[in-house]
């Protein structure tokens, strides 16, 4: 009798809870058409706002303007130079293509201060407008890209890498120089030309790290004793302790003008060395692989060593436009009573 009491109330229990089952697959059923119906009407909106995004982007870009006319040269210049839009120049370019260049180079340089939180010197448009082009915002990775593609060519042809000098001069240079900097770094030198990825792009093509010599043994070059870290450093610290400061740049300037003669020859090398840390402590600040660590930062900031300012940080100049100061000059001297010779700090409180 009890066991068939027992029985009756699973068997109840099971009902219930089949009930309340269906009744949860059947609201999961009505929630899920509800999420998929909003989640449609999301991407219907998200791409209603990107085309009169797009539409808002394309009408500044139409408008008259200084950099707008500068864009429709760049536009021009692609057009005429097989999709160009690095315009590079000499110093015997016309000097519209001089301009152009700069004007190339100015806003490539305002994009890094965009990434870094600076979004004063470019707009949101200009950069949807150049990108849109296919302009090169990082020269190094356009570069890099371009040597592979002509590296994977060559490969595919002929089966190998001992690429002929007289015959492929800019792929012979590339691969020689990516040789090079595989050598520094697993010398554990300094060097910017490789990273992880870069060497994995090159291992995945079986790429021969060491060249051959014509004779058949491997070619073997000293590396520059310019690119070692620790010697560098201690000839370094040698400067500061000669001449009280870090400012090579300065004395360089005066050596190759024969105005001035190093007392050692190993400080020749400097201006070159400090400007690598410099970049090197750029990579090391935003996180990317660079030859400086924590110790290393640390121990040249010790020294003395000044580094560059992050792109984020707002740039600041003392320097006057000499139209605008002859106005300013002008303006001060017709004051009545006033005979004070006009001096560089006056405008600077002006403006």
């Amino acid at each position: 009798m009890e066991s068939a009491t027992t029985f009756e109330d699973t068997k109840e229990r099971f009902k219930r809870i089949e009930a309340e089952l269906n009744q949860a697959q059947a609201n999961f059923d009505q929630v899920e058409l509800q999420y998929i119906a909003a989640k449609n009407a999301r991407d219907l909106a998200a791409e209603r706002h990107r085309r009169s995004k797009e539409e808002f982007m394309e009408r500044q870009l139409c408008r008259p303007g200084r950099w707008n006319d500068n864009y429709r040269k760049l536009l021009k210049w692609k057009e005429e130079h097989d999709g160009d839009t690095m315009v590079t120049c000499t110093k015997d370019s016309p000097e519209d293509v001089k301009k152009l260049n700069t004007w190339v180079l100015r806003n490539r340089c305002y994009y890094r201060y965009y990434n870094n939180g600076d979004k004063r010197h470019i707009k949101e448009y200009q950069i949807y407008g150049l990108t849109k082009i296919g302009f090169v915002w990082d020269v190094s990775e356009h570069l890099w890209n371009q040597n592979m593609e002509l590296l994977l060519k060559y490969y595919t042809e002929f089966g190998d890498f001992q690429v002929p000098k007289e015959e492929h001069g800019k792929l012979w240079r590339f691969i020689a120089k990516v040789r090079t900097a595989y050598r520094r770094k697993q010398d554990g030198q300094v060097q910017q030309e490789l990273n992880e990825d870069r060497i994995a792009q090159l291992n995945k093509l079986n790429f021969e790290w060491v060249g051959k010599h014509p004779s058949g043994r491997n070619k073997t070059k000293p590396t520059s004793d310019s690119v070692r870290y620790e010697p560098m450093v201690k000839v370094l610290a040698e400067f500061k302790e000669e001449h009280g400061h870090l400012k090579v740049h300065s004395l360089a300037n005066d050596w190759k003008r024969k105005k001035a003669k190093p007392s050692k020859a190993e400080y020749r090398a400097l201006p070159k060395f400090v400007s690598f840390l410099r970049n090197q402590h750029d990579l090391w600040r935003e996180g990317k692989p660079s030859s400086l660590d924590d110790e290393k930062v640390r121990d040249l900031t010790e020294l003395g060593l000044e580094w560059k300012k992050p792109a984020s940080e707002p740039r600041t100049t003392n320097r006057i436009n000499p139209k605008r100061r002859k106005v300013v000059e002008k303006t001060i001297h017709a004051l009545p009573g006033n005979d004070v010779k006009f001096e560089m700090h006056v405008p600077k409180l002006l403006f």
